[in-house]
């Protein structure tokens, strides 16, 4: 079944259960100052779930865009892990709650042809703050599911929220479908919950029932309620067959695409594997960032956009793009979702001048950069030592390369960096730099760092 309609499958489902269907959230979130980006369908109804304003309708559907940090450095090394998703949800403010939620799960899992046989659902097994949710296991079984497919995992797994530091949150149900052994990693404990791609999370239903305060500490809120997140990427891997939501078809061409620009085949290797997978993703994620507002920038959602674009651009010419390419994958991007996103048609030339510009300033310094990399990781690998901290903080400080990339390519190598160091560096350079606003003097590094720094030269202000 094609993305765009399990879309509409998924929202009609809802709609004909007396859902309103609501509109999507931008990713740059209103009026919530402790999120980035919008990273899940219930962010723009935290103020119902807590009871301070009231929902126009006390049951919603809507198709969310979302943005993650969190999975960036996964970008294309595992077959599920995405920065930007579309997340299908539906939501009870108050109204059916446990019951409601895994019936419609289930039937609407057989609707869109889920094999039942190869899924798998897991319940909260409880802690010492919050008790086991032996109701949800006990429903899964009423509406017909074994009970020998029903695991009871920890919070990490089924504790959800809150989307920032504080605000509504609960215990949740996932369903997991099994792709079989062969995806697997081969352990002979190999159950959802894994990090493999054997068992694939397409869908969460979140019990909303306790709001977190900043000491996570826990308060039953006055309505139990329900938030639920079904990626589309991955319930379209499940439905067409195929193991890894780059197989899909809202990510096969681009990937084609991307392997076509380097003359290489999509699998040809496995660094090839990641790069035309991220080139892929970070374009995708690139594109709808800028529809919303975003720009590439030193600070805050400015420069998560920065360094995914930058980590694209590394990622191509490692296998071989010699010339510009984003804005020729960011506009494939408008082509094949613009008749769900019509603002990413509106916003088409916009998003081509500012990828653009922006691989161009990275494209300037990247090949200098990768030659003191390359040299710095020769040594580190020889001595069997870390990355020193005053070559990420170069790398960062003169040639625009962030911090996540140099770790990424130093992992590749078995390598890791000196992350404190750097953090330190990066830490005095703020505080010196304050200092001289304030007093009228110069920035200074620490001496120690100084003296092992390699003689560098002025690249521009536009290279940052």
């Amino acid at each position: 079944m094609k993305a765009d309609d399990i879309r509409t499958r998924f929202l009609e489902f809802f709609a004909a259960r007396g859902h309103l269907v609501g509109e999507p959230a931008s990713l740059v979130p209103a009026g919530d100052p402790s999120v980035l980006f919008t990273t899940a369908g219930m962010q723009q109804f935290k103020p119902y779930y807590l009871g301070v304003e009231t929902p126009p309708a006390t049951r919603i559907t809507t198709c969310q865009r979302c943005f993650r940090t969190s999975d960036i450095e996964n970008v294309g090394r595992t077959g599920r892990h995405l920065t930007f998703f579309e997340m299908l949800g539906n939501f009870s403010f108050g109204d059916y709650f446990k019951d409601e939620a895994i019936a419609w799960a289930l039937e609407l899992s057989d609707e869109l042809g889920v094999d039942r046989s190869r899924v798998w659902v897991s319940v909260f097994g409880g802690d010492a703050q919050v008790p086991a949710d032996d109701e949800a296991a006990a429903l899964w079984q009423k509406h017909g599911f074994p009970a020998e497919r029903i695991l009871r995992l920890g919070r990490k797994d089924n504790f959800w929220g809150p989307a920032g530091p504080t605000g509504p949150c609960g215990p949740c149900s996932e369903l997991y479908f099994d792709f079989g052994p062969e995806v697997g990693c081969g352990r002979p404990d190999c159950a959802p919950g894994c990090d493999c791609d054997r068992f694939l999370e397409y869908w969460n239903l979140v019990f909303v029932q306790y709001e977190m305060d900043e000491a996570g500490n826990l308060t039953p809120l006055p309505r139990p309620s329900i938030d639920t997140g079904m990626g589309i990427e991955r319930i379209a891997a499940v439905t067409q067959g195929v193991a890894s939501v780059y197989e899909s078809d809202l990510f096969r061409p681009l990937v084609e695409r991307s392997a076509e620009l380097a003359g290489v085949r999509p699998d040809a290797s496995p660094a090839v594997v990641r790069a035309v997978r991220t080139m892929a993703e970070h374009a995708r994620a690139a594109a709808f960032l800028v529809m919303d507002g975003v720009l590439p920038g030193n600070e805050g959602r400015d420069y998560v956009l920065r360094r995914i674009i930058r980590r694209a651009v590394q990622q191509g010419v490692s296998i071989g793009v010699g010339e510009p390419f984003l804005a020729t994958l960011t506009g494939m991007v408008v082509e094949m979702m613009g008749h769900a996103y019509p603002r990413l048609v509106e916003a088409r030339g916009e998003i081509a001048e500012v990828v653009s510009e922006e691989e161009r300033r990275f494209r300037r310094t990247l090949e200098q950069g990768m030659a003191i990399l390359d040299e710095a990781l020769r040594r580190a690998r020889d001595a069997g030592t870390e990355l020193p901290a005053e070559v990420a903080f170069e790398l960062h400080d003169t040639y625009g390369f962030p911090l996540d990339l140099t770790a990424d390519m130093c992992r590749e190598h078995g390598v890791t960096v000196d992350v404190a160091g750097f953090d330190a560096a990066m830490a005095q350079q703020k505080e010196t730099a304050r200092a001289a606003g304030k007093f009228g003097g110069g920035v200074q590094l620490p001496a120690e760092l100084v003296a092992r720094l390699a003689p560098t030269r002025f690249l521009g202000y536009d290279t940052l």
